[in-house]
């Protein structure tokens, strides 16, 4: 089983509505989405009529986005770090804690200059992060369920976690997801602990000022320390 056969499998979920709302609101009805992974997002932005730009580098992943919706979107083979001029987009997202599994602080802020380069001087940049407080604190062994958004039976996820490595701040575990039919898939996570000071900073040095952030439903909850996962709206400085 790989990654990719996990992604492609794992359904939207109420939070993921967000990013179809950010789409929406795009100031020219385009969208460029950083670490596309399989399509599960941008099968959805497809959707709302949205002209979507997907960048990714990982093949098994680039693969299962040209089979899911090769010919709906334009595919850019490319490493989110180094991207190059693909023009200026209403919305510009970071979906699925891509920024926690950069290798390096200087990966992450790179990622987020390229980003805010990447966006209209009236659009935003939203983006989705681990909690860091919830991944630094994660015990050895945690249960959870992931609920579609289709109203479909939610999925159960364990997570088996190894001891925080203090010097890279990184976190390694194995997520187990138990689907309602019995199949069982894991993936294996990898993750920095992006503080809010190290976020503050790379949004700061690249021009972007902090507009709104949200807990596990953005919109909805706001930010508490033990969120799995905290979501990021930022515009370009004026």
């Amino acid at each position: 089983m790989t990654r990719a056969e996990l992604y492609r499998r794992l359904p939207l979920t109420s939070a993921d509505r967000w990013w179809v709302e950010l789409a929406r609101r795009s100031a020219d009805g385009r969208v460029l989405e950083l670490g596309a992974g399989s399509g599960r997002l941008s099968r959805a932005l497809v959707a709302e009529g949205v002209e979507v730009v997907a960048v990714e580098r990982d093949p098994a992943m680039l693969a299962a986005l040209h089979e899911q919706v090769g010919g709906a979107v334009t595919i850019v083979d490319a490493d989110a770090t180094e991207l190059g001029d693909l023009g200026r987009f209403g919305v510009v997202v970071m979906p699925a804690s891509l920024l926690n599994e950069l290798a390096t602080p200087g990966d992450r802020a790179a990622t987020i200059a390229r980003a805010a380069a990447a966006c209209r001087s009236d659009g935003v940049v939203g983006m989705q992060l681990l909690g860091p407080w919830w991944l630094a604190a994660l015990p050895a062994t945690s249960m959870g369920h992931l609920v579609p958004a289709d109203g479909s039976p939610p999925i159960e996820v364990v997570v088996d976690a190894a001891a925080l490595d203090a010097w890279s701040g990184r976190r390694r575990a194995t997520l187990t997801y138990r689907f309602d039919d019995g199949e069982m898939m894991r993936d294996h996570l990898d993750a920095a602990v992006v503080t809010p000071t190290e976020l503050s900073a790379a949004l700061d040095a690249a021009g972007l000022t902090m507009m709104e952030v949200w807990g596990v439903e953005p919109g909805v909850t706001p930010l508490t320390a033990g969120d799995t996962v905290w979501h990021v709206l930022a515009q370009p400085r004026s």
